[in-house]
């Protein structure tokens, strides 16, 4: 593979330089993309370009700047977030290297900009796809624990500190340090006190009246993704019997208990979502917390996120209803029949949906379904009769129809996320089985290399 070094705004064949036009918007942001194609090629490498905002000084920019390119007479510039530039992939015969191993040689652009010499080290992975995967260094078993520090003055607005501790334990942070030039004032420290205790693993190891160092004890493998999944299936199912069973008088009960679990299903949709990303950046990590399948981290996060949506709607019924049941007050019978027979109907969407989803059952998640589809027109149904004016009533249908409006709407949206789940579960159920791992062949342990010729 040919490359050299040459400009963004190449001279194409015919001796023109091609820039991007004058009536290109750019983005306001400091940095701008381009994407270069070369026509005749199938392989990319990707670069980022800062750029000025005005069209101008992005090609001035552009021209200085120096990407590799492969031999081709046809070049195609044109913005699309990032500089990326197409260039010809190589084929190469494997090689019989002594009585039974095979070798390929590394191409050697790749080998010099990385720096490998003879004698250096290489991993070597086998993706699920059957393709190998070679990465520079000895195989970790673990990433290098990353730290963060975050700057208290930078991050002064309300909750500031609370989004960036949470986002660097989200991200895989394992020491996070707070600091400040000033002595942190008592809402600083109340606020980061607060993020540490709903984050999982975090506690507080050091702290002085400028700093506060946060230290993360969890071991990632000790939390299977399964295991995170049928516990946020647990507590917002137990949300879910809880408010809709005291409205429907099937349930005694404090309602205002719905918080305090939402409380421990954020704690938790932190903490699958962290083991989802560490799962992503490494497949040891990956393989020990039960996701072999690398396409199903994506759909693993919308169910989370559904799960996480749904404890919040459930949280927002019991807040809207708790003033209606006061020993003052009672709920109307009639309303509560309503509530109540919605309930069943709700419970075995969310039975069908995660039982399906868990099993990869795709009949039972086509059923889940069409019992989706069944519940939200009985919603809607309810909720127009509801909304039709009753002459023979004064007070009791305005008070029916407020606590229609707020039980129905999150019963509605609660149907929808079950659906979506529903979905990932049928698509999950027709994937193609990837190409197995082959078999006999034992991976050699971390850090160990295997030298054998």
């Amino acid at each position: 593979m040919h490359l050299e070094a040459a400009s963004v705004a190449k001279r194409t064949a015919a001796g023109r330089v091609w820039c991007p036009p004058s009536n290109v918007r750019w983005s306001p942001s400091i940095s701008a993309s381009v994407r270069v194609r070369l026509g005749t090629t199938g392989g990319v490498w990707n670069t980022s370009v800062d750029v000025p905002d005005d069209t101008a000084g992005c090609v001035s920019r552009l021209r200085e700047t120096s990407v590799a390119w492969a031999d081709t007479s046809r070049t195609h510039i044109y913005v699309n977030g990032c500089v990326s530039i197409r260039m010809e992939l190589e084929t190469r015969k494997v090689q019989k290297l002594g009585y039974s191993s095979l070798g390929v040689s590394l191409p050697k652009d790749w080998a010099s900009s990385n720096g490998i010499r003879p004698g250096a080290l290489v991993s070597l992975a086998i993706e699920d796809d059957g393709s190998l995967r070679v990465r520079v260094g000895p195989l970790e078993e673990y990433p290098v624990a990353a730290e963060a520090t975050i700057d208290a003055n930078e991050w002064s607005g309300p909750e500031a500190l609370t989004r960036m501790i949470t986002g660097n334990y989200i991200v895989g942070c394992n020491t996070i340090r707070v600091r400040s030039r000033d002595e942190l004032s008592p809402s600083q420290l109340q606020e980061i006190h607060e993020a540490v205790r709903g984050l999982t693993g975090l506690t507080i190891v050091n702290q002085g009246p400028k700093f506060v160092t946060i230290e993360n004890f969890v071991e990632p493998t000790r939390f299977p993704i399964d295991g995170l999944l049928r516990r946020l299936h647990y507590l917002t199912s137990r949300m879910e019997k809880l408010a809709l069973g005291v409205i429907a008088g099937e349930v005694k009960g404090n309602i205002e208990e719905v918080a305090r679990m939402e409380l421990e299903v954020d704690r938790l949709y932190w903490l699958v979502v962290r083991q989802l990303l560490l799962a992503a950046q490494n497949r040891t990590i990956s393989g020990r917390i039960g996701v072999t399948e690398p396409r199903h981290l994506l759909g693993d996060r919308v169910v989370t996120v559904g799960l996480e949506n749904v404890g919040d709607l459930w949280e927002e019924l019991a807040a809207g209803v708790g003033p209606f049941l006061k020993p003052t007050r009672r709920i109307p019978r009639e309303f509560a029949k309503t509530i109540g027979n919605l309930k069943g109907k709700l419970e075995e969407v969310i039975e069908l949906t995660m039982t399906a989803f868990f099993a990869n059952d795709l009949a039972k998640a086509n059923e889940a379904l069409d019992r989706q589809a069944a519940l939200t027109r009985d919603i809607q149904a309810v909720a127009g009769s509801g909304s039709r004016p009753r002459r023979a009533q004064t007070t009791g249908p305005s008070r029916s129809n407020g606590l229609l409006q707020i039980v129905l709407r999150p019963l509605e949206h609660v149907a929808k996320y079950y659906s979506s789940i529903a979905q990932i579960t049928i698509n999950r159920a027709l994937e193609r089985p990837v190409r197995p791992r082959p078999t006999g062949v034992e991976s050699p342990p971390p850090g160990e290399p295997t030298d054998r010729p």
